[in-house]
């Protein structure tokens, strides 16, 4: 294997392991979790991140071609100006989009994981072509979320 496919397995690895779509093995076992408990690990502060919706897009002529309802309009999850904080270990809340949810979740841990992308706000999109919800996340490391 090389790097270039161990980071990015590794990237989606904690990503999933620090949104909590996966459990984490050291909560699995109690041997684990109390050797884990004890370290340093333990005690580090989660990164917390905002997301802000800055923009719901909607591309009718697309909507027409590809949608059962062509007038299906924009996303109804989301409104411009909509904040959502969120921390490291959180499960999609059942009124945010699950489309969005993963984009951001792997946003956030290839960020964590590559070095050179060291960025503490970044601009996303939702991967809806016909309807993309556009997002800034802000990723606080200071835990003061």
């Amino acid at each position: 294997m090389d790097r270039r496919h161990f980071c990015k397995i590794a990237s989606l690895a904690a990503g999933a392991l620090g949104f909590g779509a996966v459990p984490a093995v050291a909560s699995a076992s109690p041997r684990l979790s109390q050797s884990v408990s004890g370290s340093s690990l333990a005690s580090m502060p989660s990164p917390g991140c905002l997301i802000s919706v800055l923009r719901r897009e909607c591309h009718q002529d697309l909507q027409a071609i590809f949608l059962d309802d062509p007038d299906a309009g924009p996303c109804r999850s989301f409104s411009s100006g909509d904040e959502f904080s969120f921390r490291a270990g959180d499960h999609c809340p059942a009124d945010f989009c699950p489309r969005l949810w993963s984009a951001v979740c792997t946003t956030i841990s290839q960020t964590s994981c590559e070095p050179s992308l060291k960025e503490e706000t970044m601009v996303i999109s939702c991967p809806d072509g016909t309807r993309p919800v556009i997002v800034r996340i802000d990723i606080n490391n200071d835990n003061n979320f």
